[in-house]
């Protein structure tokens, strides 16, 4: 899939084009529209990667994501670079017009609106082939999967958002829907038609797409988020056996390096292999995506977090105090992730030295290619902030540093990851918490330990203490990968929680109880009359 990301720019004009009725009077004969251009296998390809696509646009994964729920879950704390529209989202001082979560709210329904396409015309497609029916099927599926997931956001950032499932009626203002309930149902029912129409796996020139894996997983993560426990385990457990072959990834370092591309732990991610393209603007990301960007599919992260480039934000003190816990002896431990996640002290457990690996260095004032191996490696050098240091902790996780001395450019090609097994594992142990059959969660949660070295437990206990570990477990393991915000909101403890660590930090308690939601964007309260009058509080 990485090489077949094409940005169908005139494909997507000329769907546009052909909503306005403005344009209704000329015609062209030469020019594609909705209705002339889906005729074979080829152009349907097309609508289904740029519906992939708006995983790359702004608010979303080439770089306004990280930011956004890394923030709000204080995985991450801003460092002084980080200024303005960014920096609001630390202390939750943000508004109706946010600039990052109104992209990642058009960007949404921009997801949607692609889907629909793809479903609308397909529905109108009747392949002669044998082939062709069985590629139809798979995008019909892709279609589902990428609308479901962009509802799946929508419901658990806003709540109550309107449903648009039809694309004849894609450009008409919707009210909002009239339950959060409504749209968890369109989620179920489109990962549910995702999971009967995806295949297994595909060829590798495809690696990417969305599988019937990917589909079950986030099915049984809809279903534990609204607390169907026994549904989300039913899910979960599919995963475990024939015709998935999931696994841990032996190691949890190459999980957020380049190798995770090939690696069986990855259910779904967004892949970032830019440099395979040779083409593309590496600063596409602000703003350049479908524009003057190129054909570039590469994330900021490395080099926006990476300590030892722009150094944007660091790990947040709550978080490093996390990797040190009590054992079932009631001993102090530090958990082995701590030096897989960040860089910091001896005390903090943090990996203490960097570039053990590096290829890559300044010589005669030039810097060496990053691709091209430098002949005299060298490394590793001690982290230089400590616990003298003001700055203290940073990321190492989803970074270049021990390849790397500094990356020099904002273009990672480390994939993210949206869903893989050990959050699977987690959450299955957390669904069969949740039903009281602790015993049952046990040897899931060693299973994600042992990975790291961690010890294992003999007993979790109470389903109280069973779910504290399970919380902690998942904040441990899925660090920096955007999900403690959804975890801390749906588990209904953010306010508690996020205020008493912005508390220790900022001297402050800026978490209010109208932040489990997000403000409706301004500009859809402005242009859409259906939704301006069922805002409440001018937030949502």
């Amino acid at each position: 899939m990485k090489k077949k990301i094409i940005f169908t720019l005139v494909l997507l004009i000329s769907i546009v084009s052909a909503c306005d009725e403005g344009m209704l009077d000329i015609k062209n004969q030469s020019q594609y529209s909705d209705v002339t251009y889906f005729r074979e296998a080829p152009q349907f390809n097309e609508a289904v990667i740029a519906t992939y696509a708006t995983l790359l646009q702004n608010g979303l994964y080439s770089r306004d994501a990280y930011f956004i729920f890394d923030l709000l879950g204080h995985d991450a704390t801003n460092n002084i670079f980080l200024l303005g529209d960014l920096a609001q989202l630390q202390d939750y001082s943000f508004g109706a017009a946010q600039p990052q979560l109104t992209d990642l709210w058009k960007s949404l329904y921009r997801m949607i609106f692609r889907a629909n396409l793809v479903l609308s015309k397909a529905a109108e497609w009747d392949p002669p082939l044998p082939s062709d029916q069985a590629l139809k099927g798979q995008y019909v599926g892709e279609a589902y999967f990428l609308r479901g997931y962009a509802y799946f956001m929508l419901v658990n950032l806003w709540g109550r958002v309107p449903l648009k499932l039809d694309y004849a009626e894609q450009l008409t203002d919707a009210p909002r829907a009239e339950s959060t309930a409504a749209v968890w149902n369109v989620v179920e029912q489109d990962f549910s038609a995702a999971i009967d129409a995806l295949p297994v796996s595909y060829p590798t020139a495809d690696r990417g797409r969305a599988t019937k894996g990917a589909a079950i997983a986030m099915l049984g993560k809809s279903y534990l988020y609204q607390k169907k426990y026994a549904e989300a385990e039913g899910e979960f457990e599919k995963l475990l056996t024939a015709p998935f072959s999931y696994t841990l990834n032996p190691s949890y370092d190459d999980q957020f390096t380049e190798a995770n591309n090939n690696s069986p732990e990855t259910i779904f991610d967004v892949p970032h292999r830019w440099q395979d393209w040779g083409v593309g603007n590496q600063y596409y990301m602000f703003g350049g995506q479908e524009a003057w960007g190129g054909q570039a599919t590469h994330t900021g992260r490395a080099m926006e977090y990476g300590w030892n480039d722009w150094n944007n934000v660091l790990v947040s003190d709550a978080l490093v105090k996390a990797f040190k816990y009590k054992d079932e002896s009631d001993d102090d431990y530090t958990d082995p992730r701590a030096a897989l996640v960040f860089y910091g002290d001896a005390a903090s457990g943090g990996d203490t030295d960097f570039c053990h690996t590096c290829t890559k260095a300044e010589k005669g004032g030039e810097i060496q290619d990053v691709y091209a191996p430098d002949p005299e490696a060298h490394g590793p050098y001690p982290y230089p902030f400590g616990a003298s240091s003001t700055i203290r902790y940073n990321w190492r996780k989803y970074e270049y540093y021990e390849t790397l001395e500094f990356y020099g450019g904002p273009e990672s090609n480390i994939n993210t990851q949206i869903i893989r097994f050990a959050d699977v594992l987690l959450m299955l142990a957390e669904a069969y918490i949740e039903q009281n059959k602790v015993a049952d969660a046990r040897p899931l949660i060693n299973q994600v330990r042992s990975r790291v070295g961690a010890f294992e437990y003999a007993d979790l206990g109470s389903q109280d203490n069973a779910r504290t570990i399970l919380r902690r477990e998942r904040q441990l393991e899925l660090a920096g990968e955007q999900s403690r915000w959804f975890d801390l909101v749906r588990w209904g403890i953010a306010k508690e929680v996020l205020n008493a660590e912005k508390m220790e930090q900022l001297g402050k308690q800026p978490f209010q109880d109208k932040h489990i939601l997000f403000p409706i964007p301004q500009i859809e309260r402005t242009t859409n009359p259906a939704i301006a009058d069922d805002v409440a509080n001018d937030w949502n």
